[in-house]
């Protein structure tokens, strides 16, 4: 058995990287595939190539530039140290777990824009490269192209695989020479008195003529043994058909995809005793967005199920999951710092403090156990929170109805664009989370504060006391506020259990964010609009706040929350 796995690489100087930075990576017990996301231009490719490099992989056909520089900086040299466990079977007493680590450092500029290619002077640790496969979604039918000028320039990702399979396969040896003389006797067969053997006959005449009549012979045959594997195509007939068989470049990019998807399959069927290095450049780039999920699920948590690592960037929702912690490298490029910044690269547990609500209250219970199957299927837009630059959390949908519409109005009476107002929150990349419920909120806090995002939080009081609020922030533990008066009594009058829990819920939401990052409607959004109903319609909902004008702008939408969503920066358009 053969394995490879990286364990961490630290980049500095290279393209949008410049100040130095490491990446760590999960061990083998953590069998699920690592997402680099971000933003676009943030910096996601140039971390994919940057650990392709770190393994001695070829990035591209093009050679090492000064544009792999950072800024263009003939002065920042880049450098990129990848650390990881090799193990080989196959070189004698190589046969167990080694520590290595590549250290790619240019010092010489001369010499990586030279005619030879720069790495070539570098020792290749790693040895066996059929164990790292790596795949460029946006290049998809290169990706699968066998015609090239010979095994040496192989570097597409079927092309490797095929190569490998060729160069080890015993069978295929043991064969060689009986093929080689059934090609030769097939050949002769078919040109013989054929026009192309005359024409091919005159070209050796002239051949001979021109070169003074050296004894020379052409001979007009098939490639080599393995060569003639590169000119072979996939074929596909609809329907099981062999008739009209098509090439495989012949189908769209979203067909190749799927047809794509089998080859990793059975790659890692056959390397069910290796452990290799996948690397995925946004897989989900032609795919369906239903189909991205089955791949995500299927295909990359597959792979990783079986032990091999996978590394992938995407901009996808439907390619990762948020409380997979360990499996997401966030990215961003900062423009005060002109540089790439990993904003999250965790490989610890996230245990945030569970929480547990109190018996008064009338809501179910929610622990971190049951949270996670709960939050998914009520809210399948959770993901999104990770690709956006700052997060609003709902309580619910008709919140998520009421606020968007409110927004939209406020930015188009600033910039009289009613186009742009439909967009501002995409534009500025704003993503609305509905947590469901208070309870369930103190959880999706802790994975914002777990992941660094920028967020607020927007719920109902369910309280018609306005001062309640400024009353809960005196409290510095859940004893002390068990204690007080205001949890115990008022006006002399026990309060009712129901009215305990919304204190004691209300109170642990303040405590697990701060004022400037909370806005309570009072004593709910429904009250704030004025809508009297008991059915929380939201047909009925949309229409009350067409017609009311922008009287509960104020209270929706209060200083903070429009600073938050960065008002103060539109102006007329």
């Amino acid at each position: 058995m053969s394995e490879i796995r990286i364990e961490s690489i630290q980049i500095e100087n290279f393209r949008s990287f410049g100040e130095k930075q490491e990446f760590q990576f999960p061990n083998e017990d953590y069998q699920k595939p690592v997402a680099i996301i971000g933003y676009n231009n943030a910096g996601k490719t140039n971390l994919i190539n940057a650990i392709k490099l770190g393994l001695y992989e070829y990035v591209s056909d093009e050679k090492f530039s000064l544009y792999d520089f950072h800024h263009c900086d003939i002065k920042r040299l880049p450098k990129i140290i990848t650390k990881y466990k090799y193990v080989n079977s196959i070189i004698p007493q190589a046969g167990f777990a080694e520590n290595k680590t590549n250290d790619l450092e240019f010092t010489d500029y001369q010499q990586i824009t030279d005619e030879t290619d720069g790495r070539n002077s570098i020792k290749n640790n790693i040895r066996k490269s059929e164990l790292i496969y790596s795949l460029n979604f946006h290049k998809i039918k290169e990706e699968i192209s066998l015609q090239k000028s010979g095994w040496g320039k192989m570097k597409s990702f079927l092309a490797k695989h095929m190569k490998h399979l060729i160069s080890t396969d015993e069978v295929l040896k043991t064969q060689q020479n009986s093929f080689k003389d059934k090609v030769s006797d097939a050949t002769d067969e078919v040109l013989k008195t054929s026009k192309l053997e005359g024409f091919i006959g005159r070209i050796s005449h002239y051949y001979k003529k021109n070169l003074r009549n050296d004894k020379i012979k052409i001979s007009f045959e098939m490639p080599e043994y393995e060569d003639i594997f590169l000119s072979m195509l996939f074929k596909i007939g609809i329907n099981e058909s062999d008739d009209n068989l098509l090439p495989i470049e012949n189908f769209g990019d979203g067909h190749i995809s799927l047809f794509v998807m089998s080859v990793i399959q059975a790659i890692a069927d056959k390397n069910s005793d290796d452990k290799c290095i996948f690397i995925f450049e946004e897989p989900e780039c032609f795919l369906h967005s239903n189909h991205q999920e089955y791949f995500y699920k299927e295909i990359l948590c597959g792979l990783a199920k079986n032990g091999h690592q996978v590394i992938y960037s995407t901009h996808s929702d439907k390619m990762i999951d948020a409380f997979n912690t360990k499996s997401i490298i966030r990215l961003e490029f900062y423009k005060d710092k002109k540089q790439t910044i990993k904003t999250y690269n965790e490989v610890g547990e996230f245990s945030p403090s569970v929480i547990q609500i109190s018996e008064e209250t009338t809501e179910e219970k929610i622990t971190i156990e049951n949270f996670n199957s709960f939050i998914k299927s009520v809210e399948p837009n959770l993901n999104k929170m990770l690709f956006s630059r700052k997060v609003i959390l709902l309580e619910g949908p008709n919140d998520l109805l009421v606020y968007k519409y409110f927004i939209e109005r406020e930015v188009e009476s600033i910039t009289g664009n009613k186009d742009f107002a439909g967009t501002y929150l995409s534009f500025l990349n704003i993503a609305f989370l509905v947590h469901h419920g208070k309870s369930t909120a103190y959880l999706l806090i802790e994975l914002c504060k777990h992941f660094k995002l920028d967020f607020f939080v927007i719920n109902d009081l369910d309280d018609n006391e306005r001062t309640i609020v400024e009353e809960l922030q005196k409290f510095s533990d859940e004893s002390e506020l068990k204690s007080s008066d205001l949890y115990l009594k008022k006006n002399s009058e026990e309060r009712s259990s129901s009215s305990k829990g919304n204190i004691s819920v209300n109170w642990k939401l303040i405590s697990t964010t701060t004022p400037e990052r909370l806005h309570f409607n009072i004593p709910d959004l429904e009250g704030v609009i004025n809508y009297v109903s008991r059915d929380k319609n939201s047909f009925k909902i949309l229409n009350l706040i067409q017609s009311i004008g922008t009287s509960p702008v104020n209270l929706l939408l209060p200083t903070k929350l429009k600073t938050y969503l960065e008002f103060d920066t539109l102006t007329e358009m």
